[in-house]
């Protein structure tokens, strides 16, 4: 009798136990094909933001490898067309034409999805007394996360367009 229960038991509990087998939403995270930085969403963010302070330039090589490929290409191809040249001098990552002193990307912790192919963080800009928000995406390219958009929420957008893929865009 004992043996019999158990028998019932193991198929019942095998069948269960499938029922509750996550698989990710994505398989394939894809591609990267530049240089990449540790860390999540946020970590790498905030990489981003403090490496661009610091160097406190437009320099689009030094900032590769927190960019997601596409934005790459896009900031090169931009880069050779001489009717951008005032849109490239100016901070292109933040709302304000002037670079911020300070940045401080929210936390992705709170995010309950790992399989997440793209996560938008608030990012506050601090420059003297005046501090605004912006928006940066971060999606995944194969195992990086990268900067792939800034959306401008600060108030007084030096960009011709609400994005920096927007400005960039030729029109």
């Amino acid at each position: 009798m004992r043996y019999s229960a158990l028998a019932l038991f193991m198929p019942c509990a095998l069948l269960l136990s499938a029922c509750t087998t996550v698989t990710p939403a994505f398989n394939d995270i894809g591609t990267r094909s530049g240089p990449c930085v540790e860390g999540g969403p946020d970590t790498v963010a905030q990489k981003f933001y403090d490496a661009r302070i610091q160097n406190r330039n437009n320099d689009i090589t030094a900032l590769r490898p927190y960019l997601s490929d596409d934005l790459a290409a896009m900031l090169n191809d931009a880069s050779r067309d001489t009717s951008r040249t005032t849109l490239l001098k100016s901070d292109l990552f933040s709302s304000r034409s002037t670079l911020p002193e300070s940045a401080n990307v929210a936390s992705a912790s709170t995010i309950p999805n790992t399989d997440a192919r793209n996560i938008p963080l608030r990012v506050e800009l601090k420059q003297g007394s005046e501090s605004w928000q912006d928006e940066v995406l971060m999606i995944r390219e194969g195992q990086c996360w990268a900067v792939d958009d800034v959306r401008y929420l600060g108030g007084s957008v030096h960009a011709p367009a609400g994005t920096l893929r927007q400005s960039l865009e030729k029109r």
